[in-house]
Parts: C-alpha cells; structure tokens; sequence
C-alpha cells in the first residue's frame, strides 16, 4: 500500500518518538545519566502517552493520493427507488458517466422503465441501442436482480433507502395521492393507514413503496417471513445501499467503493418541494405509521444498522476528513454555480423540472461546467440518449454535454 505525503511525515515523527523513547528507556533503566533526565519515570510515560496519540492519529489517516493502488468501477446499477433522495444520487450517476463516456441502459422512450412488471433485461438489450456494450443503469424500475444481470453481470450494485414515514409522506404528496383521497398526510394515517389500508396489486406508489421498487409485490409485502427473505436477498445482492439521512456519509463509502474521487460526488440537491408542500408530521401520524409500514421499516432498519456498522469499521478521522473534502466540494459547487433556488415560475430550457411543487436552480450560465449539476431528470435522460445516439453514429462526444 503506498502511503501519502501526510502519512509519510507522521511515519517520520513516530520514528523520532520511538529513538527518543528508546534512549529515555535506556537512561532510566541503567540509571546512566538519570540526573539529567528530570522526572524520569513521568518523562517516560509521556513519550509513551505521545506515541499512542500519534498511533491513533496516523491510523486514521486516508490514503487518498495519487498513489493509490484502487481502478475506477466502470460498472455500476442503481435500483432507483421513489422520494428517497434517488433523482440526486441519479444526477451523480448521470455526470460521471457522461464525463467519462460511458454507455447508459436506457429505457426504449421516456426516462423510466415500466412500473407495471419487473424489469426485464428485453427492454434493454432488445431496445435502440442494441449491441452497446452497456455501463450504467440508473432509471426507475421495478427491481429484478436476475435480469439485471443479464445487462450488467459485472456492475457494483446500488440502492438507496430513506425513513418510511418521510417516504411516503413524499410520496403522497408529490403523486397527488392527497387529491384522490381528499384528505391530508395526517389524515390519511388516521382513517385509512391505522385502518389497514392495503396496497392494490396494480398501484405504482402506494404502502411499503421501497420494497414494492425493490420488486416485493403487494401480497408478499404482507409476509414477515417473505420480507425477511427480501431483504436477505437485497444484502447478498447489493454492494451498497446507501441511506437517505446519512447521504453525505454514504457517499463516502460510494467513493471508496467506486474508487471515483469524492469531489465528483458532489452535488445539488435534486426534486426537494417547496416549502408550503411539506407536511408538518405530527407524533401520533408517525407512531401510525411506522406500524403500518411495518414491512418497509423492517428493511430500512436493517440496511440503516448495516450502514452504520460499515462506517463504525472506519477511522473516525477518515471519514471526517473524507466529509470536509466533500463538503468543501458540494460549497464550491454551490457558490460558483447557483444563482438562486426557485420554483419553475423562473426556471427555463433544461433546468425546468417536472412538476412545479419542487425546486430547481436558476444557474450561472456564463460557466458552462455548471450546467450537468441543475439540469432536471427528464431532460438530462432526453440529452442522455441523444448523446448516445450520436456514439451509435460514431461521433465525436467531447463537449456534446457539458
């Protein structure tokens, strides 16, 4: 393993403490020249408290240079999952696979694949872009890991979960569930959820959503035995599963695990709602709700308890060293970039978003890197496909999407 520059220099004052130490040991056990060694003993335990100091520091230390040893993945499928934070996580995707020309499984039209069957690698490898030797896969579907491998056999798999209770609320929001129940988040959990509302086999968002995109079906959902076999299932399938109220977190362990440098995943926040379509949750909703959903917080807790065990097993100075990086990233971005946060009444072109109730970034366009970070999902997918397009062609792409 090659060591940085900051190890090197922290390898340097270790060795100095351990002669330093080594001639104290000497000096005080042979009682050689004790007299000019004030308080010999104590001189000694502190040489010894220094070097577990500086032991602990420099186990923490990332190796993070131009040396390392690690090959950026090349492969990598998301199994999108709704209002999770996914559209974000999309959006890195999406930049890092444009940049680095890599090819993207698309869906046969429009920027999602089917909600009403599992995915089937047909609507890939059957689709326009037959015969591409495919890199990505990062749209919505429903979830089918023995297709999947079909189309990407090599990739590091993805997820990405969020607290079931804020997820669905999202949800019920943003796909206009509270115009046909005709009640408000709070009052659906009253009258329907603490009622045992049950998911209608053909729904495309409804109860225990996360499981339903991670291709659960309605009855089996129901199951507690059948949920515990899904999610065993997702933790032997999946390389990570990221989670939405530790995303900067999890996005280091994506750095490590992708081996892409953490300032390529860096970020605007994509899809969030305004404010005055935010629910104000109130305690009793929650309690309602967690019951209720009991199926999509058995996986949530699970993958959340995982996650955390996975960053436990790292340094703490790692991973705070690795989130500053981040952060120091995701400010650049912002400060250079953003003009304002704004619903679509002053959005234009490709930075329009889908529905109005969600803002998106009046950018600065006088630097034209900043664009692929603000530009919505439908028409990122759209640019997406007519780059390649443009690479069945065999056109040159640089600088076809900045």
């Amino acid at each position: 393993m090659a060591f940085s520059t900051v190890r090197r220099t922290f390898l340097c004052k270790v060795f100095v403490l351990l002669i330093i130490s080594m001639i104290g040991f000497v000096l005080i056990s042979t009682n050689i020249g004790i007299k000019n060694v004030p308080n010999g003993a104590t001189y000694y335990k502190t040489l010894e408290r220094q070097l577990q100091q500086l032991q602990e520091r420099f186990d923490g230390l990332a190796v993070v240079d131009e040396d390392s040893k690690c090959s950026p993945t090349k492969s990598v499928a998301f199994a999108k999952t709704h209002k999770t934070g996914s559209s974000t996580l999309q959006n890195i995707l999406f930049r890092y696979g444009v940049q680095h020309e890599l090819n993207f499984a698309l869906p046969k039209g429009g920027w999602m694949f089917s909600f009403k069957e599992p995915f089937n690698a047909d609507m890939v490898l059957e689709g326009p872009f037959k015969g591409l030797d495919f890199n990505l896969f990062a749209f919505h579907s429903v979830w089918n890991y023995a297709q999947m491998q079909r189309v990407l056999p090599h990739a590091k798999y993805l997820t990405l979960l969020r607290d079931p209770t804020e997820c669905f609320e999202s949800n019920y929001v943003y796909m206009g569930l509270s115009a046909v129940y005709k009640m408000d988040f709070n009052e659906f959990a009253q009258k329907k959820a603490l009622a045992g509302l049950v998911r209608k086999p053909k729904s495309i968002i409804g109860k225990n959503q996360q499981l339903w995109d991670l291709g659960l079906n309605d009855t089996a959902m129901e199951n507690r035995t059948l949920v515990m076999q899904k999610i065993r299932d997702l933790d032997r399938q999946m390389d990570l599963v990221l989670i939405m109220e530790r995303f900067d977190e999890s996005l280091v362990l994506l750095s490590d695990l992708l081996c892409w440098p953490i300032d390529e995943l860096s970020y605007l926040k994509q899809n969030e709602r305004i404010t005055t379509k935010k629910t104000n949750i109130t305690q009793e909703t929650r309690k309602i709700m967690r019951k209720w959903l009991w199926a999509d917080y058995m996986l949530y807790d699970y993958f959340k308890a995982e996650l955390n065990t996975k960053l436990r097993k790292l340094k703490s100075d790692y991973v705070r060293q690795r989130l500053q990086e981040l952060s120091a990233a995701k400010n650049m971005v912002t400060r250079a970039c953003v003009i304002q946060k704004s619903d679509n009444s002053k959005l234009t072109g490709e930075f329009k978003m889908a529905l109005p109730i969600v803002l998106g970034y009046v950018i600065d366009e006088t630097k034209p890197w900043c664009a692929i970070f603000a530009r919505s999902e439908p028409n990122f997918s759209k640019q997406i496909r007519d780059y390649q397009e443009l690479k069945l062609k065999g056109e040159q792409l640089k600088g076809k999407i900045p």
